[in-house]
């Protein structure tokens, strides 16, 4: 009798010991494998600007329809907004960080950091090095996708005259998301010939529509019947540049396009087929289709969350650009409205 309960404590002291070490060197599973409600942690640049709105607003809506909490905050790309948000995420417990701020040099060493605290990451619209995720189309492909686009026009409509090229956005505040600006030009050239042309760069703040405005016009107002190439970082600085241009009755002198394909622009673009206008100076954005983010990230964080070793970690989206010659096609529920 005595072995026997001599046996069974040396049993349950062993047992005890491994299920203490078990403890010890455990990883939590992640939330989707364990049936707790899964939390994502959301950081980036409010909704002053259109394209991050449709992205929020997207997100959201998906993550509600699976039960999910998005933890939100608005930081646009401030770092010490950033940290309190990220030392946020990290004492709730978040599953994954989903990073909107967009500001590659800013975003890396939260990225980075998130990489030794075994959180997911997953930023948009930037370049990040593994195990971090990337979501989104890059500036340089975007760039080439609308100097491509007006440099055909360029060629069809005027005959491949140019001389004058102007860049429209954040070359100081945001640098980085300005390469869709400037890698836009070396794409013009590859359809039309613009050796020595001079190409101007507005630098305006984000948001700041009246400052867009007022430096369009006096570029149209120092260069009088010349032939601009205009491109746009966002769709609400080509709202503000290209009604610079019309108030300045320049709209037959000036070819151009933004970025997001966002409500304002849309609106325009319908205006112009509806009335068969095809020779108005605003032809086009890019398609990123911000409205449809949350439904396209949300299969990609499941698959994160369970381990999927299959999840590339650049997850890039085509450089369309959306506009006059195709608005139906990719929005064909503008057409009875």
């Amino acid at each position: 009798m005595k072995k026997v309960l001599l046996y069974l404590l040396m049993g349950t002291v062993l047992a005890a010991g491994v299920f203490a070490g078990g403890k010890k060197d455990a990883v939590a599973a992640p939330a989707e494998n364990t049936g707790k409600k899964v939390v994502i942690g959301y950081y980036g640049i409010d909704a002053t600007q259109a394209f991050f709105k449709d992205v929020y607003d997207s997100l959201a809506k998906a993550c509600k329809a699976r039960g999910w909490e998005l933890d939100a905050q608005f930081t646009n790309y401030d770092p010490v907004k950033m940290r309190s948000a990220y030392n946020q995420f990290k004492a709730m417990n978040v599953d994954l960080i989903i990073d909107g701020n967009a500001m590659q040099d800013i975003i890396l060493p939260f990225a980075q950091e998130a990489a030794d605290d075994k959180i997911p990451y997953l930023g948009l619209s930037v370049d990040l090095p593994e195990p971090s995720y990337t979501y989104g189309t890059s500036n340089p492909a975007m760039g080439k996708a609308v100097g491509s686009f007006i440099g055909k026009h360029i060629k069809e409509d005027w005959g491949g005259k140019v001389d004058l090229i102007v860049l429209v956005g954040t070359f100081t505040s945001g640098p980085q998301i300005t390469e869709r600006l400037t890698s836009a030009v070396p794409a013009l050239g590859t359809f039309v010939d613009i050796t020595g042309k001079k190409v101007v760069k507005i630098d305006a703040d984000s948001g700041d529509t009246a400052s867009a405005y007022q430096q369009v016009m006096d570029v149209l107002t120092a260069n009088p019947d010349k032939k601009i190439a205009m491109f746009c970082q966002t769709d609400d600085m080509a709202n503000s540049a290209f009604s610079a241009v019309e108030a300045a009755g320049r709209g037959h002198d000036v070819m151009g396009t933004g970025s997001d394909c966002v409500n304002i622009a849309l609106q325009y673009f319908k205006h112009a087929v509806d009335t068969g206008d095809y020779s108005v100076p605003w032809r086009g954005s890019i398609y990123l289709g911000a409205k449809n983010y949350g439904e396209a990230l949300c299969p990609i964080i499941q698959k994160i969350l369970k381990g999927d070793s299959s999840v590339p970690h650049a997850i890039l989206r085509p450089s369309d650009v959306g506009g006059i010659y195709n608005l139906y096609e990719l929005f064909p529920e503008l057409k009875n409205k």
